[in-house]
């Protein structure tokens, strides 16, 4: 005891060569690094000392999976170079590291293909959980059988797609749509045209529904020229909006169903001279971060990221801590709230 040979550099130390150098066994060694409290404090001062002299660290992994629990839960974006995504993901990584869990984290870049593959290879780690918002290209969730065949926990969030027992959070992609529709309209704008996501995609599709329903409970007319498909790296959304700015009954309100539309309609109206929101009121929705230094800084929709982030790992956490029987599976849905800002505020 007390005397640690010297570790070759191309081997390994495992936990038996602790046990070897202090004289202990390695179930009493094994305790230690469990933080089990059945050993003394002499003896966990011993161990540590040994292992420190022979620089072994406990491989957590290994020990979590023979346990059952990795103690990992995998998150699964479109892109992380995005505000909402982004912001939820900081959220999730807080309330799961309290919680004792790691995040891995995965983007799809909006392809079905990839997410597919990343659920596979996260399935092979034996995750504990996956928290997800769908690519734009998932229709239907096929892929996510595998994961729930092994018993595997699964949260769905900012997107959703119809499947049975899984908890999705949200916010009223609907109710943001109206409100900020409704906004413009009580601004005065008259003709207010929506640069729409894709429409496969229920968020888009629900902010789409928003604006309507919103027109039409104020007695205002929209035709199908109103509703152009703007794809964030669509040219063609933005000549059909350059066509519309140029002719006669000029739309005068934007309502873009994303920050980065909305910021690309912005660059559209300076190259055409008009003036935000004198001329041409504006709002997106997300309320990335950019948009309080955009002069004139931009009304958008909050979409509660953190809110909807930190959600969504507790409900995944009640999946995986209780699991219980007969568990009821909901959709939890929050408000949104409409940041209002001088791009889309005409009378004040």
């Amino acid at each position: 005891m007390g005397i640690y040979p010297q570790p070759c550099p191309w081997l390994m130390t495992t936990m038996k060569d602790v046990a070897k150098a202090t004289g202990l066994s390695l179930a009493t060694v094994s305790r230690v690094f469990n933080g089990s409290d059945k050993v003394t404090e002499k003896t966990r001062k011993s161990v540590l000392k040994a292992a420190e002299k022979l620089n072994f660290r406990p491989n957590k992994m290994a020990a979590a999976l023979r346990s059952g629990k990795s103690k990992t839960v995998g998150v699964v974006v479109p892109i992380i170079d995005n505000d909402v995504f982004s912001s939820a993901i900081k959220s999730m990584e807080s309330h799961l590291r309290e919680a004792g869990y790691h995040i891995i984290i995965c983007q799809s870049h909006e392809s079905l293909a990839a997410e597919v593959e990343i659920i596979q290879n996260l399935l092979n780690l034996q995750v504990d959980g996956v928290i997800i918002s769908v690519s734009k290209e998932t229709t239907d969730m096929a892929h996510m059988d595998s994961l729930k065949a092994q018993g595997t926990s699964i949260v769905l969030f900012d997107r959703k797609l119809e499947f049975e027992e899984v908890n999705s959070v949200i916010i009223n992609n609907y109710n943001g749509g109206y409100q900020a529709t409704a906004h413009l309209i009580e601004q005065g704008c008259k003709r207010i045209v929506h640069l729409a996501g894709k429409e496969s995609v229920s968020i888009f599709k629900e902010r789409k529904r928003g604006f309507e329903n919103a027109l039409q409970d104020h007695g205002l007319s929209y035709s199908e020229k109103d509703i152009i498909s703007f794809e964030e790296d669509e040219a063609l959304g933005r000549e059909e909006l350059i066509g519309l700015l140029s002719g006669n009954n000029r739309p005068d309100g934007i309502f873009a169903h994303g920050d980065i539309s909305a910021l690309v309609a912005v660059g559209v109206l300076k190259e055409l001279n008009l003036r935000v929101p004198e001329d041409v009121a504006i709002i997106g929705f997300g309320d990335a971060t950019f948009c309080s230094f955009l002069s004139p800084p931009l009304s958008s929709v909050n979409q509660r990221n953190e809110d909807i982030g930190k959600l969504a790992a507790s409900i995944l956490l009640e999946q995986l801590e209780e699991k219980k029987e007969g568990q009821v599976f909901t959709q939890s849905m929050l408000p949104p709230e409409l940041i209002v800002r001088e791009s889309s505020t005409k009378n004040i």
